[in-house]
């Protein structure tokens, strides 16, 4: 499980903010810039106007405090080295195709880290409506 702590960012961080009840992730790039996948106030937007883009950090948080991503051993054996990590998230710049649910904020970072696209939000959601409707996996 992921482990995140109120700390300052360093170039290539995992970095969130939580928003009501959901977390929006980016990747740190130094001064005082995050890479995201859409703004926050972008989701509402048609799917093919929410971009990879360079904001603000103060943007980025919209109020929230920020947290940074903490690698377990295992995590750190795998993940792509910080510089690399902001080389992947660079080379996403003004891309489209944001899905809520297939290719999300959370989906970005984690594939700019590991090469993987995954969110950890969305499938906890999964397993809560599984769980709700009694589907065993």
């Amino acid at each position: 499980m992921s482990k995140w702590e109120m700390k300052e960012p360093y170039i290539g961080a995992h970095i969130r903010v939580q928003i009501q009840s959901i977390y929006h992730h980016g990747i740190y790039i130094g001064n005082d810039e995050v890479i995201q996948f859409g703004l926050l106030s972008d989701m509402l937007k048609p799917k093919e106007e929410v971009r990879v883009l360079v904001s603000s950090i103060e943007e980025f948080l919209q109020g929230g405090f920020l947290e940074v991503r903490v690698f377990d051993r295992k995590e750190r054996k795998i993940k792509n080295d910080d510089l690399k990590i902001v080389e992947i998230a660079k080379s996403k710049l003004g891309e489209d195709g944001y899905d809520i649910v297939h290719n999300n904020c959370e989906h970005f970072a984690n594939f700019c880290i590991f090469n993987k696209k995954e969110s950890k939000q969305i499938d906890d959601i999964r397993s809560e409506i599984r769980k709700k409707l009694g589907i065993k996996k």
